[in-house]
C-alpha cells in the first residue's frame, strides 16, 4: 500500500498541477467559444454528413465553408482550416452533434469525455491492488493532472476514446480473453496511428485469437465508412492524409516543431538539408524499435513469464515512439502505462536501483505539466519528450527481459488481481 507520507506528496504535487490546468482552462475558454479547440474537426465533419455530403468530407473548399458557418474568427486567427483527418467512419459518431449549435456540442462531447475519464479512473482503480488501495480522490487528481489528458479534454479530441478502449484491451489481456483485446484495440482505430504500431508484434507472433477480434471490428468500421462517404471519399482518404500531414499552411505544422517520438528526435539531430537521411534513420530507428518490442512479447506470452502486464505498456510507449503523428493529446494512452508499471514497481524488488530511479524519473517527468508548456508550447521542442519516452523503453524492456526466466522454469506469479465488484 501507498504510505500516507507518499499520498500526501502526490497530493500536493497533483493538486498542483490541478491548480495550473484550472487557470489554462479559464484562459481557453474565450478561444472554445470561437471555435479554435480541435473539436471543429469532428463538429464539421458531423455537419458535412448531417447535410449529405459525404462524399465531400475531403474537400478543403468544402470544410472551409462548413468552418467559415460556425467559426469565422477562428478560421481568421489560425490561418487555415482545422482539417478533419480522421478515418471517415469516424464522422457518422458526430452527426448527431450537428443538429446543435457548436458551443452546445461542445459542451456535449465533454461531457461524454469526462464520463469516459472517470470510467478509466474506475476501472483501473478495481483492477490494480496496490495503487488501487489509493483513495479515490488521489485517483482523480492523476487523471486530471495528467497535462495530455487535460488537453485532450480542452480541445475537444477523441484521444480519451482511444484511451477507454486501451484500458478495456489491458483488461481483457489480464483476464486472457484475447479476442476482445483486439476488438477493443480495434475499436481505437480512429486514431490509426496510435493503434497499428501496438498491432505489429501480434501480427509477426501471430496471435490469431487477438487478430481474429481486431480484424473483425475494422473490418466492420471500414464497411461503416464506405457508407459514409461512398468510394470516391474512401479513396481520396490516404492522400488527403498524406497531405494534410505536409501541408504547411496547416496550423500543427507551422507551429507545433517537432514531434515527442522518434520521428521528432531523428529530425531534431539531422540537418534539413538532407530529408532522405531523416526518412532512412527514422525508418531504421522504428524498425528496431518494433523488434525489440516483439522480442519482448514473444517472452511475455509464454506460460512462465514474470510480469507479463509490462508488455502492454511497452506497447504503449513503442506506439507513441514510432508514430509519425504525434501532438501532447495523443500521449494520453501514457497514462496506462505509467500505472501499470507504477504497479508493477511498487509490487515487485526485482528491479535494480538505477533502473527504479530512471523508471520513476520518466513517469514525474510525464505528469509535470510545465514540461509540457515549456518544451512543446514555449520552445516548440517537443521531441525532448520524445527522449524521456524513448529512455523509458529502453529501461523498461532491459529490465523486462532480464527479469524473465529460462523457457523450461514453472509458471511464475503476475500481478495480484483484486475481486471484481
Amino acid at each position: 500500500m501507498l504510505t500516507q507520507s507518499t499520498c500526501r506528496k502526490l497530493t500536493l504535487w497533483l493538486t498542483a498541477m490541478l491548480l495550473l490546468h484550472a487557470v489554462l482552462a479559464w484562459r481557453s475558454w474565450r478561444a472554445i467559444g470561437t471555435g479554435l479547440p480541435d473539436f471543429s474537426i469532428f463538429y464539421t465533419a458531423g455537419v458535412i454528413l448531417h447535410e449529405g455530403h459525404g462524399y465531400e468530407l475531403y474537400d478543403d473548399r468544402v470544410q472551409e465553408a462548413v468552418q467559415r458557418s460556425f467559426s469565422p474568427i477562428g478560421l481568421q486567427k489560425r490561418g487555415s482550416i482545422l482539417p478533419f483527418n480522421h478515418p471517415p467512419f469516424e464522422a457518422l459518431v458526430f452527426i448527431p452533434f450537428a443538429r446543435l449549435p457548436y458551443i452546445g456540442a461542445y459542451l456535449v462531447w465533454l461531457g461524454i469525455n469526462l464520463g469516459l475519464t472517470l470510467s478509466v479512473l474506475v476501472l483501473l482503480r478495481r483492477n490494480f491492488v496496490i495503487l488501487g488501495s489509493a483513495p479515490f480522490y488521489l485517483w482523480m487528481l492523476a487523471g486530471f493532472g495528467f497535462y495530455p489528458l487535460f488537453l485532450a479534454l480542452i480541445q475537444g479530441q477523441d484521444s480519451i476514446l482511444v484511451l477507454f478502449c486501451y484500458t478495456m484491451a489491458f483488461l481483457a489481456f489480464r483476464r486472457g480473453f484475447e479476442s476482445r483485446e483486439g476488438a477493443w484495440v480495434g475499436l481505437g482505430l480512429c486514431k490509426f496511428h496510435l493503434v497499428l504500431a501496438f498491432v505489429v508484434p501480434l501480427i509477426l507472433l501471430r496471435r490469431k485469437k487477438f487478430l481474429a477480434g481486431f480484424f473483425s471490428v475494422a473490418l466492420c468500421l471500414a464497411l461503416l465508412g464506405l457508407a459514409a462517404v461512398g468510394w470516391k471519399g474512401c479513396l481520396s482518404y490516404p492522400a488527403y492524409v498524406i497531405a494534410s500531414e505536409n501541408n504547411p499552411s496547416y496550423f500543427w505544422n507551422s507551429f507545433i516543431g517537432h514531434a515527442a517520438n522518434i520521428r521528432g528526435v531523428v529530425e531534431s539531430l539531422c540537418p534539413p538539408a538532407h530529408p532522405h537521411l531523416r526518412i532512412g534513420l527514422t525508418l531504421v530507428f522504428c524498425l528496431m524499435l518494433l523488434g525489440a518490442l516483439t522480442s519482448a512479447a514473444r517472452k511475455a506470452f509464454r506460460p512462465a513469464a514474470v510480469y507479463p502486464e509490462l508488455i502492454f505498456a511497452l506497447s504503449l510507449i513503442a506506439t507513441v515512439l514510432v508514430s509519425y503523428h504525434m501532438l501532447a493529446h495523443d500521449m494520453s494512452i501514457l497514462f496506462l502505462a505509467a500505472l501499470v508499471v507504477l504497479e508493477v514497481l511498487l509490487s515487485s524488488q526485482m528491479f535494480h536501483g538505477w533502473s527504479k530511479r530512471a523508471l520513476v524519473g520518466c513517469i514525474g517527468t510525464l505528469f509535470c505539466s510545465p514540461v509540457y508548456i515549456l518544451f512543446a508550447l514555449r520552445y516548440q521542442h517537443s521531441e525532448l519528450l520524445g527522449a524521456v519516452l524513448l529512455l523509458f523503453f529502453v529501461v523498461l524492456f532491459v529490465e523486462f527481459l532480464r527479469m524473465q526466466p529460462g523457457s523450461d522454469a514453472r509458471p511464475a506469479p503476475v500481478l495480484a488481481k483484486p475481486e471484481l465488484h
